[in-house]
């Protein structure tokens, strides 16, 4: 073999070589398919109603992040080796889709498999309310199943249970607000006051349905003093929504308080009657 075939392929060789250093092999991923979740019941009687608004996944395989995907989702995962999946509830905050957020009253689900690239496969994570773990929880429940917490405020009419077909979430009960010319605004408080624990994750939870919009905010009560503050306004809703509302640090800027909470409207000018539904009132903090 002559020196000028030699040199040509040494060239070829060096030439073969650098394209595999710019285009390594890529790897192929494993495709997990999530299309739904369920909240599972553990503990009815402390944990009330299983209905939720899931409406992302945030995923880990073997704890290190792959990302938050909103339902349905197709989540790639790189793996050459058999390895689990951590995924955590994610929810819109104070039900807003800009506010996506790990909602952290719900234990994460754990789904182990093997690798199978290109493949798709197909799983429903399953949440529970947090129970037994090491952070310690506690949830307050208003069903309207057995009773009602909420009296009247200082509007025209309040809060009363119905169990119309029509107007029942779940179970037999829930509790409606109806306005109209001669009752134009009302409102309902909760008749118990509430110790929120400062620097703790603390949410409200709440199912409504509506034709007119309607306000959650709290009464403050320290050393006599009362202060109304707006938490968040909710919009009409023609089927049955539910709203996460994370209080953030309002609890630590009012320490050595006591809450209660007020839900209320008002008929808006363009209408000569409206209805508040509502149903499962939680409020649940680590303690």
């Amino acid at each position: 073999m002559n020196l000028r075939i030699l040199l040509i392929l040494s060239l070829f060789a060096t030439s073969f070589q650098a394209c595999n250093m710019v285009n390594p092999t890529e790897s192929i991923p494993t495709y997990i398919q999530i299309d739904s979740v369920t909240l599972q019941s553990v503990l009815p009687s402390v944990h009330g109603s299983v209905s939720h608004k899931i409406t992302d996944v945030w995923v880990y395989y073997n704890r290190e992040l792959l990302g938050a995907f909103e339902i349905p989702a197709m989540v790639p995962v790189l793996a050459d080796k058999r390895g689990e999946l951590q995924i955590i509830a994610g929810v819109w905050e104070d039900g807003l889709s800009g506010l996506r957020a790990k909602y952290p009253f719900y234990n994460l689900d754990t789904f182990a498999f093997d690798p199978s690239p290109t493949k798709t496969i197909h799983y429903t994570p399953h949440f529970t309310y947090r129970t037994t773990d090491s952070v310690s929880t506690h949830y307050f429940v208003e069903d309207f199943e057995q009773g009602n917490s909420f009296g009247p405020g200082f509007g025209d009419t309040s809060f009363t249970k119905t169990n119309l077909p029509d107007e029942v979430f779940e179970g037999n009960w829930s509790s409606k607000l109806e306005l109209n010319d001669t009752l134009s605004y009302g409102e309902g408080i909760s008749l118990q006051e509430f110790t929120l624990p400062a620097n703790k994750m603390c949410y409200l939870e709440l199912n409504y349905k509506s034709d007119i919009p309607f306000v959650i905010r709290t009464l403050v009560l320290k050393g006599g003093a009362q202060t109304t503050i707006d938490l968040t306004g909710i919009n009409p809703s023609s089927k049955w929504g539910k709203i996460y509302y994370n209080f953030g640090g309002f609890p630590t800027k009012f320490q050595n308080s006591t809450f209660k909470f007020i839900i209320s409207a008002e008929l808006p000018a363009d209408k000569t009657q409206g209805k508040v539904l509502i149903d499962n009132f939680k409020i649940i903090h680590f303690n």
